[in-house]
């Protein structure tokens, strides 16, 4: 599928602000109604946009623990090791990665204990090798 300059501006117009109507994205972009609601439905038919989401706001994020676990594991153990992952409220998003290690947990909490419990609970899980954290201590930026 070919993603024009429109598309791509209209995906960014929805990364600011997804619940802006179609007429407001129109005025926005400079587009009629009409075509800013077709190129949504071509969009989300072939995948581009999958969906639309709350983007947690600053507010929440300062008031709230975040790390990413790194995780060493079993490579025969792996699936079982991300179906776990999946059931723990904690793990907002887990992602396989190139190199040393093999998964990447992102994990935010209410509390530093939270934090130390979610990843005592990580770490003992079955094909479990080795974990690493990285805390994070501010947001830079974040374009999700």
């Amino acid at each position: 599928m070919d993603i024009t300059q429109s598309d791509r501006r209209l995906i960014r117009a929805l990364q600011r602000d997804a619940r802006k109507s179609v007429s407001e994205l129109a005025r926005e972009l400079g587009l009629s109604r009409t075509t800013v609601q077709k190129r949504l439905a071509r969009l989300e038919e072939v995948g581009v946009i999958a969906g639309y989401q709350v983007r947690l706001g600053e507010g929440y994020r300062a008031s709230t623990f975040q790390a990413y676990v790194n995780l060493v594991v079993d490579p025969h153990l792996s699936a079982q090791v991300a179906t776990a992952l999946g059931h723990m409220a904690e793990v907002e998003a887990l992602f396989t990665v190139a190199g040393k290690i093999d998964l990447v947990a992102l994990v935010r909490v209410s509390t530093p204990g939270e934090l130390d419990v979610a990843l005592d609970r990580i770490g003992q899980l079955d094909g479990v090798r080795d974990t690493d954290s990285a805390i994070v201590l501010t947001t830079k930026f974040d374009r999700r």
